[in-house]
């Protein structure tokens, strides 16, 4: 799929979204995380390195966890093979974001192979919530209506809630 493609989805997907749509709340996190990511890859004390992981893994852990609850098994329930493949996907990216996040929490702040790994979690960032603004939020939009949609995120924000306590 084509820049223009996914940039026209993106589009389409955030102007039929209210503040209360779990689009746009995932997009908050998604933001948040981003942020966090860069300065993490982007560090060079090991202090700071830690500080800022200890405030991204758990923020994206209780992300990941309630997004695949309540919105990727709905996906995955649906009859069409894209939705298939955006939940299975996301599934798939969740878990190599646990699994960097695994190792750089054990792994020494101040390497640089734990440098690397830090630059790869905020690179498969990048990638995987570029894809789901694009694609997922696209078929969300066409999948669900807007009660549909504040009702997921009403879930989604209650499981995120109950995961990070």
């Amino acid at each position: 799929m084509t820049a223009v493609v996914k940039s026209l989805r993106s589009l389409a997907a955030r102007a039929t979204m209210s503040d209360k749509d779990v689009r746009a709340l995932l997009t908050k996190d998604h933001e948040e995380a981003l942020d966090l990511a860069k300065q993490l890859a982007n560090a060079t004390s090991a202090a700071t390195r830690k500080t800022l992981l200890a405030k991204l893994r758990p923020a994206l852990v209780a992300h990941s966890r309630a997004e695949e609850a309540q919105v990727y098994e709905p996906l995955m329930k649906l009859t069409d093979e894209d939705s298939n493949r955006i939940g299975n996907e996301g599934y798939v990216e969740h878990h190599l974001v646990d699994e960097l996040l695994e190792s750089l929490d054990k792994g020494d702040a101040a390497t640089q192979r734990w440098a690397a790994q830090a630059k790869v979690l905020h690179e498969l960032l990048e990638h995987h919530i570029d894809e789901e603004h694009s694609e997922m939020y696209a078929d969300l939009g066409r999948n669900f209506d807007t009660a549909q949609l504040e009702d997921m995120g009403r879930r989604f924000v209650a499981a995120k809630q109950q995961i990070a306590s």
